[in-house]
């Protein structure tokens, strides 16, 4: 095969490392940014302005030595695991269950393993769904235009979004698990009108439902006594009213926003970070980037996520098979609804879900689990474009 005839994503493959190296030093540089004077002042951090940015960093590192090194085992192999995969994820909901299950902020989403630390939960589920729906869809490729295959793979997606829902009482990642199995049934099987008869009525009940709260708002002492994610919706439809209790965040991060203009306060500037934002380095960090870089930096950051869905799109139309194609659409949904839902809360254009930004919140586990999981997949997948020419690519 001439350079002519190659796959176009073989003779460009460095370019998924630089995106995803310009995205990991953007994440490690505003996690110091928005943790350095915390960590400096706290004795928990032993007064280390650098205490929680070399931990992401040591994650970052692992997670990349990890991708060097799974790019070379072949991702066909995960086929004959994918069930076991899928188990675990469930096994790993239940465990929260356990005296092992760490509580924060109204939601279980930890297991502290001994010798080891805690370790985020609904991280290591989207990737065992994900491996586990590309199986199912792979193994019935032959039966694409049946609406029982679009069932199978709601049900497949459904039980560990429902386990997430009630036990760890994670919304945002339920959300999340739920639509990455909605876009990877609706681009393998051919159901679109069962798919967009069910998104319609998905939004007819959700709309519905944020209007019988707003229509009925309570007071700010009526809302103490209502159920977290009725607050969270109440504090999204007036924060204002509620900005002593659980509008106080959405609040503070417009105000974030709002500062930094069109050029930002300049890296370090923000005064919102400085104890007004909870969660601040978590899921609140878009905020803290444009206070400090304002509208281009935000912009900057959207590029480099958009260049990276991008390069993971090539991969996936490029796939050798249809198992490696929609284990990368499994990872283009997930860093795309994750990324989109981040940064709308921030906006808020949707309600505070506590969900973080991929390669740039703070978390050790959340981002080992993208680097050596999902990205280590993709790269392995693109390692094998071109090396069976004659075999049928995925379309």
């Amino acid at each position: 095969m001439n350079k002519r005839q190659m796959p176009i994503i073989v003779r460009n493959n460095y370019m998924l490392w630089i995106a995803l190296t310009f995205l990991c030093a953007y994440g490690a540089m505003m996690v110091f940014s928005a943790t350095s004077y915390q960590c400096a002042m706290s004795k928990d951090y032993n007064y280390d302005s650098f205490a929680l940015v070399k931990r992401q960093a040591m994650f970052m590192a692992a997670g990349f030595i990890a991708i060097l090194a799974l790019r070379f085992v072949d991702y066909r192999l995960l086929k004959h695991f994918a069930v076991l995969f899928y188990l675990s994820g469930i096994v790993s909901i239940l465990l929260l269950k356990t005296p092992l299950g760490v509580s924060a902020n109204g939601a279980t989403r930890w297991v502290n393993i001994p010798g080891i630390g805690q370790f985020q939960v609904s991280e290591w589920v989207k990737i065992c769904v994900i491996i586990f729906l590309a199986y199912l869809i792979d193994r019935n490729r032959n039966h694409l235009n049946s609406p029982k295959l679009a069932f199978y793979l709601w049900i497949a997606g459904g039980i560990p979004t429902v386990m997430l829902f009630f036990i760890s009482r994670d919304l945002s990642s339920s959300a999340v698990v739920l639509g990455i199995c909605f876009i990877m049934s609706f681009i393998s099987t051919k159901t679109e009108k069962l798919h967009i008869a069910v998104f319609l009525a998905a939004v007819i009940v959700v709309v519905l439902y944020v209007w019988s709260i707003w229509s009925n708002m309570p007071t700010a002492e009526e809302l103490n006594e209502m159920s977290f994610r009725v607050g969270r919706i109440a504090a999204w439809l007036d924060p204002e009213r509620y900005a002593a209790s659980q509008g106080h965040q959405t609040l503070q991060g417009l105000y974030a926003i709002g500062r930094g203009g069109v050029f930002g306060k300049g890296l370090g500037g923000s005064i919102q970070k400085l104890g007004q934002i909870p969660e601040v380095e978590n899921d609140m960090i878009f905020s803290v980037i444009c206070e400090e870089l304002g509208i281009i930096g935000a912009l900057v950051l959207i590029y480099l996520f958009g260049y990276l869905i991008y390069q993971i799109a090539r991969v996936m139309v490029s796939a050798p098979d249809l198992f490696g194609g929609m284990l990368s659409l499994g990872v283009f949904a997930h860093l795309t609804l994750q990324a989109i839902f981040n940064i709308c809360v921030n906006l808020a254009i949707l309600p505070n879900t506590g969900i973080p930004l991929p390669f740039i919140s703070y978390g050790g586990t959340a981002v080992f689990c993208l680097l050596a999981g999902e990205m280590a997949i993709v790269f392995s997948i693109e390692h094998r474009i071109g090396e069976e020419p004659r075999r049928r690519r995925f379309r």
